[in-house]
């Protein structure tokens, strides 16, 4: 057995240019000062496979764990289709597409032991290298000439991605316990994009054109309305290259990397990416909005892209908080609510061919960080959408829970018949860490039957009640409504739905905002 080098320089040259190039810079980015500090290297799951997989196809084997943080960061993944034209891929090594098979066959295992099998995956992907260094005459000793093997298996045209994808292979190498040197020349700012802030809506990201949109409709089905959460199904560099990629005919309008260093921001928001295939249909989102069913839901929508796939087993914290910024700042700026009905997943809305972000996405704790991100606490009548640390609520038993009418916030909502002597009311208690000021919004779904009086007291940690407002839940169902703006002090105050009134009607208990 060969004993192979760690390597000491994966990142060189992008298989088209003879110079060194090094990824475009995104000094706006947060959190990238702490992406590119040398990283402190660590195990990987398949460090032995990663050994005997080297050693039997003369691969080093820190070069393969490069390679698989850079494309997976060492996870099992069971890819799916998100781009027409890019085959899914599957693995620990993210193969796909005829270097899946050309591995399988050259490991001498089955396509689908290579897409299910981690050891026979990473053989696979060790044995297409292998071959790729012999076809290039890349001389083994010689750790820098694997920089075009490595450009070759990623798949990446643009020598800026290129370079991206080879910076995040040599950052596997250094976890891995290689050590890295990444060359930095000249020809990368000749690659990079420009610097067109005014084209940016999210300040904080990269502009990386796309010609793959059109505009959105002038009628009311061309409102912005929703946010869709995809995942890439590859790594970021492979995903925004693809977008901004004519043949494509796909984009999005914002693609963020596995760490929550960078966002590409690819279309405006004010233009329609062609990131949906589907037209849009009521019944699989809560029945919301049935006016828009079999409008395409490009007209109406903004596209995040997520580096990674929808079978992957976690998502990185800092790559959910960097996203739940940007949504912030989107719903924000657009005037989109931040709810059930408005931030959504790809496959909810496309679920006969897709299924991204997948299982695993935290939806719940996903969109309070959002809220969060924009000064929000909501508290839902269901505890199961609630953040427990900010939010609870407790709604007796005489309460009855139903989804009967749409545009409710959570999974449904609580109603209640009034009655002069009820003393059972809904109860929507919330963290305040620091006093001050709060605004308080509640939001039910309307009908005639609904109370023209619905009480909300507004109940302060100490026990004492500010105010009792009264609001019309006959009118206004699905939206949020002021109750008022209080000073409240620390610890836990509460909004308190009664239904002590005069029979003949019912009190909806859905959600309570607090902002700031």
């Amino acid at each position: 057995m060969t004993a192979w080098p760690k390597p000491a320089l994966v990142v060189l040259v992008a298989a088209c240019h003879g110079a060194p190039v090094e990824p475009c810079p995104s000094p706006r980015a947060a959190g990238i000062a702490a992406q590119q500090a040398a990283p402190v290297a660590r195990p990987s799951p398949f460090d032995s496979v990663f050994a005997a997989a080297g050693a039997e196809f003369h691969v080093p084997p820190a070069l393969l764990a490069g390679v698989g943080w850079a494309e997976t960061r060492w996870q099992m993944v069971q890819g799916a289709e998100e781009f027409p034209g890019r085959p899914a891929a599957f693995g620990v090594m993210a193969l796909r597409g005829a270097a899946l098979e050309r591995g399988a066959s050259l490991a001498g295992v089955t396509p689908e032991e290579a897409r299910r099998d981690a050891v026979a995956n990473i053989r696979a992907a060790a044995a297409v290298l292998d071959a790729y260094a012999s076809e290039a005459g890349a001389a083994r000793e010689r750790i820098e000439q694997w920089s075009a093997v490595i450009a070759r298996y990623g798949e990446i045209g643009i020598p800026a991605a290129q370079a991206a994808y080879l910076g995040q292979v040599d950052r596997g190498v250094a976890l891995a316990g290689g050590r890295p040197g990444l060359a930095v020349g000249s020809a990368a700012q000749a690659a990079c994009p420009s610097p067109d802030t005014a084209a940016l809506d999210y300040p904080q990201a990269i502009w990386r054109p796309s010609p793959n949109f059109d505009q959105r409709p002038t009628d009311a089905t061309g409102a912005l309305h929703m946010v869709i959460i995809h995942t890439c199904e590859s790594n970021y560099a492979g995903c925004w290259s693809w977008l901004v990629n004519s043949v494509s005919q796909a984009s999005a309008h914002y693609v963020v990397d596995e760490d929550g260093a960078e966002v590409s921001q690819l279309v405006r928001e004010r233009d329609r990416a062609w990131h949906i295939a589907a037209l849009y249909d009521c019944t699989l989102n809560r029945r919301h909005d049935c006016w828009r069913n079999d409008v395409q839901s490009n007209d109406f929508t903004v596209g995040i892209e997520h580096a990674g796939f929808a079978s992957q087993a976690s998502f990185p914290a800092a790559q959910l908080d960097r996203s739940a910024a940007l949504v912030c700042d989107v719903t924000r700026d657009r005037g989109i609510p931040r709810d059930w009905q408005h931030i959504v997943g790809h496959g909810q809305l496309q679920p006969a061919n897709r299924t991204d972000p997948g299982p695993n996405w935290p939806w719940i704790a996903y969109l309070h960080r959002v809220q969060a991100w924009c000064g929000e606490v909501i508290v839902d009548d269901s505890a199961q959408f609630n953040d427990a640390a900010v939010a609870t609520v407790s709604v007796p038993a005489t309460w009855t829970a139903t989804d009967t009418t749409p545009d409710y916030y959570g999974g449904g909502y609580r109603w209640a018949p009034t009655q002069p002597a009820a003393t059972d009311a809904a109860v929507f208690s919330f963290l305040v860490t620091a006093a001050g000021s709060r605004t308080l919004d509640a939001r039910w779904t309307s009908g005639t039957n609904r109370s023209p009086q619905a009480k909300y007291a507004v109940i302060t940690s100490a026990g004492v009640t500010l105010a009792t407002v009264a609001v019309d839940q006959r009118i206004g169902g699905g939206s949020w409504h002021a109750l008022g703006t209080w000073t409240l002090p620390a610890g836990w105050n509460r909004v308190a739905l009664l239904r002590r009134d005069a029979s003949g009607a019912v009190v909806v208990a859905d959600a309570v905002r607090v902002r700031e």
